[in-house]
């Protein structure tokens, strides 16, 4: 009985490792042939997303992209690569292990473009039809529109898991491909140091007119469509800003108090988390870091990180994501795999200001809002005469 016990705990004990082992995985680099090319694979998780980051060669062309799927870890999950091509166009489609939504990737004179480059190029039309059966989405213009409060929307052209905001001095209008609402917030208009941000969940406003200080945080829940009012206890200044979100947290620094706070709209809870007896939180490329209060306040601190970028990028700018490099030269607009070749994405003529949000593209061009994937290529989202005025920031994308 007793050796019966021992092979039972032994084999129970067999069986939890491996799992526990794999629970621990949060990284792997791995390389391996298929079909002729060579793969690079590297594995991350990254805010709860599981992430895999691909290099593929063969002689002279390079593939670079990324997937995001739990795939229970694996390693070497391609197991197939078609490719397609058409005189200087040549494209590949991986095919995974698992059951998944499948890309094309393709070059154009041995440099990587992406399908928005190429959606109007007679190569690629031939291509595309040979690919039907893999069900890829190929960019399409749409121009379909309609009006809500003097904005014309192209509903057409926002992917489906998207919602568009705006900020339109007293409430939110939520514009989504199937509908369009309103949300009121206040009784007067807010026009400037407009104070907002997007969680996976919530539209967050900071309310800041008074005197006193920052007294009230709007909050709408955008999965539920409800609105809540949170009252804080703890005194703020107005000269408040956020530095960023991270697993849904809101981070908020007051300048003025030198004070840095945590904001959690799920528990309705503001917690201080530094002061001068306390470091300050940064998180670049979701790694915490403790900062100390002479360098915390030298500048405005923004957080680097997957979910969201609040601060402003200006045309010259260029942003650093994780394993994902995004900038721009002249009007054209590329991303870079670090360690891989550039990728063309689109070019864009006057564009005042652009971000990235989940791997996607905003951006502003005088009075109107595109956003481009990867998946759907360049779209005008809706064009707003207000964009053309004010300086704060009174849109939003949502996913």
């Amino acid at each position: 009985m007793k050796k019966y016990k021992t092979y039972l705990i032994i084999a129970v004990i067999a069986l939890i490792i491996p799992i526990i082992y794999k629970m621990t995985i949060i990284h792997h680099e791995v390389s391996y042939k298929v079909d002729g090319f060579s793969v690079k694979e590297i594995f991350d998780i990254r805010e709860k997303i599981h992430t895999y980051s691909f290099i593929v060669t063969k002689g002279k062309e390079e593939y670079s992209f990324e997937i995001d799927n739990k795939v229970n870890k694996r390693k070497k999950i391609i197991k197939d690569i078609k490719v397609f091509k058409e005189n200087k166009i040549k494209c590949i489609i991986p095919i995974y292990k698992n059951d998944r939504e499948l890309e094309i990737y393709c070059l154009n004179n041995n440099k990587q473009v992406s399908k928005e480059i190429l959606k109007d190029n007679e190569d690629f039309k031939k291509i595309s039809k040979k690919i039907k059966k893999y069900n890829i989405t190929i960019p399409k213009t749409k121009n379909s529109k309609e009006e809500y409060k003097n904005i014309i929307v192209y509903k057409s052209n926002i992917p489906k898991e998207y919602k568009v905001l705006i900020w339109n001095y007293k409430g939110l209008i939520i514009i989504d491909k199937e509908s369009t609402k309103y949300q009121k917030f206040l009784d007067y208009d807010l026009y400037d140091n407009i104070v907002a941000t997007t969680t996976s969940r919530y539209f967050v406003l900071i309310e800041n007119p008074s005197v006193k200080g920052i007294e009230k945080v709007h909050c709408y829940d955008l999965i539920k469509n409800k609105y809540k009012i949170i009252k804080l206890n703890n005194e703020i200044s107005k000269d408040a800003y956020i530095n960023g979100v991270v697993n849904d947290l809101v981070y908020i620094t007051d300048r003025r108090l030198e004070k840095q706070y945590v904001l959690d709209p799920k528990k309705e809870e503001l917690t201080e988390i530094g002061n001068e007896e306390f470091s300050y939180t940064l998180f670049n490329n979701n790694k915490k870091e403790l900062v100390d209060r002479k360098e915390f306040f030298k500048e405005d601190k923004y957080f680097k990180n997957i979910r969201v970028e609040d601060k402003k990028i200006t045309k010259s700018s260029d942003l650093i994501l994780d394993y994902n490099y995004y900038f721009k030269e002249s009007d054209s607009f590329y991303k870079q795999i670090v360690g891989a070749n550039k990728i063309l994405l689109f070019e864009k003529e006057e564009v005042d200001e652009w971000n990235v949000f989940n791997k996607d593209i905003l951006l502003k061009s005088k009075d109107e809002l595109y956003l481009y994937s990867d998946k759907y290529g360049l779209k005008k989202l809706l064009e707003y005469n207000e964009l053309n005025y004010n300086d704060n920031r009174i849109y939003y994308i949502w996913k």
